[in-house]
């Protein structure tokens, strides 16, 4: 992924999102790129959504890319 981190951060802000039906905060994002080496097609990611408390007690987003990897798709 080293090289591609414009189209990451694309995947996650216009990509196709679905929701992980075991784990209601995980999500996987899909987009389809024309630019992507060995004949890939698209960049996937897969994201937490999770929630912690700050030092006020107050409770913050922390949400993250757990993964992401380039694949063949159709």
């Amino acid at each position: 992924m080293v090289g591609f981190e414009d189209e990451l951060k694309v995947t996650i802000q216009q990509g196709n999102r679905k929701r992980d039906s075991l784990n209601p905060q995980k999500y996987r994002y899909t987009q389809a790129f024309n630019n992507l080496p060995e004949d890939n097609t698209h960049i996937v990611a897969i994201v937490l959504f999770r929630l912690r408390e700050n030092e006020t007690g107050e409770l913050v987003s922390n949400n993250y890319i757990v993964t992401a990897y380039q694949k063949v798709i159709g």
